[in-house]
């Protein structure tokens, strides 16, 4: 301890007489640190902290979703599992509270809360059976509900409220870290499990299930249990069900079920924050090589006096140890913003996300990584600067006895630190023109100067379908009355918007074969009339869309073009016909209409999904069999958005004050949002790749200018000889490029073999694309030019008399 005490205070000492040395260091570490930090904080709050649940390593989840019947038949027939199902995330209605209100809620079988082991902050959690008809009118509350909305009443418990017109009693209010299935969830209600009620009990709510592994049971036997339970349960099914009916369903723990959506791209981001830490880590040591070199007759000096080399190397290490933990302390005080920059590339529904901070368990991570840092980049320059010609040390000044070992381990690692950037640039690269690509796609509709509100009339308010085609065809007289909108319309789901109102059908010409098949999946759109006016979607055959269509006319239809094309291919599709599977009547095709990207921009709709359809709001129908209730009011307007969405929100008010209104945007914003997401993770690539190629820049610039420096004697005896000086100019850049080159070609290599982990976040080019490599190739070789004229250009002008003299 006593030697460890004078080494530190000796390497502070060091420290402290070269402040540039130290600045430059320890704001490298600091880089590279600081994102690791934010990094780590991601992952330990959504991977490596255990659930905030009774024994979590119990808990898992069976793959593919299940309707009601399904669930409860699990319940019954599983052995090794205690099973409970949960929807997503479900909106609701809350009104009676003052202003009604849209929320987020999940609908939950009474047993859920048992199973995960979790316990309320008040009052209690469903008892068994009361997800069963007549004792279901019950609700938990979220801590943050109950906090905003009720202000932390504490005679919350047994009191009704509203939730979609229907009354229920509050019997308990959970903890502030809760947040199942999603953080956006503000309360749960029970599941209807009506088995008398068979469209609801078999036909809709497919949900996710989940479970805990009982006493004695493993894993594997819950997976070698849940398939041949399945097979029981298909002939249940009230209709014909396809025999491979999740098939390939097994039962995996539920905390990697939890983050499987983000996994992929926790691992890219993490990947990459590793390598501008390895730069950082080689672009200390060559700083640290350079300074090693400069020391060598101190080393020696010791060395006389009786220093062991191992005495030295602790020595030299506790010094780049020092300059790590400084980065660390630094650079966790840069986490803080660049934690707030990762977030921006996750969801913000991910579970276990408002648990992602920089807590203790950081703080050590962080030293952790100080101490390895400074280990990986002091040891080189450490067991360099310990190993030398004691004799020939002493005898010269030390200007021209550095040796071509330390600059050649330099130039390796400027060479490692330039193929490093050129993996992150290439990467950056990659995405910034997948963005690009994806920026310019035709989404298939115009999206200038629209504003969308979303209405969510109470379902009891549409349970008559004349009521709320009545509702919405008042609503979209009087918004075409307000100064300032032009056209309004109203569709059930947005494109872009996120929403998938698919529905099973069965299209002419294309039966669904008992036991082989499923009916193909439709994205289903209601719309009123003038909708593809507005947005300007093109009627391409037959018929638009300008009339109000009755509840009780003849069932008509539009089709996208990819879906009249992957149906009917080479057929005239108006006049074909196409029915709803728990629909009784067919549909008439009456026009086809330009394809939209209704999911997202890079993709038109998941694989699932094969085709799209729109149905007049009178005759139309959503995933539960009914007609939608909730709908998103579109208006186009020159005015400001603000002031319109305040008109529309009175408006609404006027005609139903216990209809909220939210989602209130504009469409240019939707759109832009869609691309949120790979635009965070270009941004978040182009500082990754900014950050590397800064300091394998700065390192190129440091090895050059360094060796220039040590060549001194030898570019005076050049000039002496008659050396012009373009012949030194290139002499030196030469050193730059060669550097570069060896850089770009094993950084081409590595992006080629490891770029393939981004291709799932690109759009329109591969993985390879030639024109991006090129431009990273031509890039770093340009930089390398820069790095290496300054130097070049300096020893230009060395005085022979002074530089043959130069020792």
């Amino acid at each position: 301890m006593s030697t460890l005490v004078q080494d530190l205070k000796f390497g502070l000492r060091m420290l402290a007489k070269n402040p540039g040395f130290t600045a430059v260091a320890v704001l490298t570490l600091a880089l590279g640190i600081s994102g690791n930090a934010a990094m780590f904080s991601i992952v330990n709050a959504l991977i490596l902290r255990p659930l905030p649940y009774a024994q979590p390593d119990r808990l898992v989840r069976v793959t593919d979703y299940y309707p009601k019947g399904a669930l409860v038949a699990l319940q019954q027939e599983s052995r090794t599992l205690d099973i409970a199902g949960f929807t997503t995330e479900s909106e609701f209605n809350l009104t009676g509270q003052g202003e009604a209100i849209r929320l987020v809620g999940s609908t939950v079988s009474a047993n859920l809360f048992s199973v995960l082991g979790v316990e309320t902050e008040l009052g209690r959690t469903f008892r068994a059976g009361e997800d069963q008809p007549g004792q279901d009118r019950l609700v938990i509350l979220s801590h943050a509900l109950w906090m905003g909305k009720f202000d932390g009443d504490p005679h919350i418990l047994g009191r009704v409220i509203r939730i979609d017109d229907v009354d229920r009693q509050v019997v308990g209010v959970l903890p502030p870290d809760f947040g199942f299935p999603s953080p956006r969830v503000r309360f749960w209600m029970p599941l209807h499990l009506d088995p008398g009620n068979t469209f609801d009990f078999w036909n809709t709510g497919f949900m996710p299930v989940l479970g805990r592994l009982r006493p004695g049971a493993a894993l594997q036997q819950a997976r070698n249990e849940i398939r041949p339970r399945i097979s029981h349960i298909i002939p249940l099914f009230p209709y014909t069900m396809a025999a491979n009916w999740n098939a390939d369903a097994t039962v995996i723990p539920l905390q990697q079920d939890l983050i499987v959506d983000v996994r992929g791209k926790l691992i890219v981001l993490q990947c990459a924050i590793g390598l501008v830490l390895l730069i950082a880590c080689a672009n200390v040591s060559s700083l640290l090589l350079s300074r090693a070199a400069v020391r060598q007759k101190e080393m020696a000096l010791r060395a006389a006096l009786g220093a062991s080399r191992g005495r030295m190397v602790r020595q030299l290490l506790t010094e780049s140890v020092v300059l790590a933990l400084m980065g660390g302390a630094f650079g966790l005080t840069v986490s803080w913003g660049a934690l707030s920059i990762l977030r921006l590339a996750l969801p913000v529904n991910t579970p276990g996300w408002p648990k992602v901070a920089i807590d203790w368990q950081v703080l050590i991570f962080v030293a952790g990584v100080a101490l390895l840092a400074g280990t990986i980049s002091g040891l080189a320059p450490a067991l360099t600067a310990s190993r030398h010609d004691l004799a020939g040390v002493i005898k010269t000044s030390g200007r021209r006895s550095a040796g071509t070992a330390g600059v050649r381990l330099r130039g390796a690692l400027i060479a490692g630190e330039v193929a490093l950037a050129v993996l992150l640039a290439v990467s950056a690269g990659l995405l910034i023109r997948s963005l690009w690509l994806l920026m310019d796609v035709d989404p298939g509709f115009h999206s200038e100067r629209i504003l969308t509100v979303r209405v969510s009339p109470n379902p009891t308010l549409c349970e008559q379908r004349s009521a709320c085609v009545a509702l919405y065809d008042e609503l979209l007289r009087r918004a075409r009355g307000i100064t300032g909108i032009s056209e309004a319309a109203a569709i059930n789901a947005i494109p872009l918007g996120g929403q998938l109102p698919a529905v099973p059908a069965e299209l002419e010409g294309h039966p669904v074969v008992p036991s082989e098949s499923v009916a193909p999946m439709l994205w289903a759109g209601a719309v009123t009339p003038g909708y593809f006016e507005l947005m300007h979607i093109p009627v391409l055959r037959g018929r638009p869309f300008s009339d109000a269509v009755a509840e009780k006319s003849e069932g008509i239809v539009w089709v996208s073009a990819a879906t009249a094309r992957r149906y009917w291919p080479g057929e005239d599709p108006l006049g074909k016909h196409l029915r709803v599977v728990w629909d009784t009547g067919w549909r008439t095709v009456v026009g086809v209409v330009g394809d939209v990207h209704q999911f997202d921009l890079a993709n038109r709709s998941p694989n699932w999904i094969g085709g799209t359809i729109y149905m007049p709001y009178a005759q139309s129908l959503g995933s539960d069999g009914k007609q939608p209730t909730a709908m998103t009011l579109l208006v186009r307007t020159a005015s400001s958005p603000g002031e319109i969405a305040g008109r529309i929100r009175e408006l609404v008010n006027n005609v139903n004050p216990n209809v909220p209104v939210s989602e209130v945007r504009t469409m240019d914003a939707v759109v832009a949002a869609s691309a949120s997401q790979p635009r965070s993770m270009m941004w978040l690539f182009l500082c990754f790749a900014g950050a590397a190629l800064v300091l394998a820049a700065i390192g190129t610039y440091g090895v050059v200018s360094y060796t220039t420096t040590q060549r001194t004697f030898e570019i005076g005896v050049r000039v002496a000889l008659g050396a012009s000086r373009g012949n030194i100019l290139r002499l030196i850049i030469r050193q730059s490029l060669e550097l570069a080159f060896a850089g770009v070609g094993m950084g081409v290599v590595m992006a080629l073999a490891l770029s393939r982990m981004l291709s799932g976040y690109l759009y329109g080019i591969t993985a390879q694309d030639p024109i991006t490599f090129m431009a990273v190739a031509g890039l770093l070789i340009s930089m390398a030019l820069l790095a290496g004229y300054f130097p070049a250009r300096r020893a230009t002008k060395v005085d022979p008399l002074v530089a043959l003299r130069y020792e």
